[in-house]
């Protein structure tokens, strides 16, 4: 899995998913806001918006199918799914930083 994200705005992220499976790339586009409240509440802002993105596609991804993730989120909306997403965050901040 890579993932590309773009920065369209100060809250609103494009976010490319490309996978490889036997010599065929599929990529799935995605558009992800989150808000400094956002980043606040899950991180304490102690990383930045697009490490914030890239661990909640990896928690997505080992969750669920690629397929199952919706177009376009506000971050927060993932803990309403998987209400053990804002501990996670929290586990990964506290190993990273």
């Amino acid at each position: 899995m890579k993932l590309t994200i773009v920065a369209r705005s100060h809250d609103d992220f494009g976010v490319i998913l490309t996978t490889k499976h036997q010599h065929k790339s599929d990529q799935k586009n995605f558009s992800v806001t989150v808000t400094d409240a956002d980043l606040h509440e899950l991180t304490e802002t102690r990383v930045d918006k697009e490490h914030l993105i890239e661990f909640a596609f990896q928690f997505l991804v080992d969750h669920e199918p690629i397929s199952a993730i919706q177009s376009r989120f506000n971050i927060a909306v993932i803990s309403t799914y998987f209400p053990e997403f804002p501990a996670a965050v929290k586990q990964w901040v506290a190993e990273n930083t």
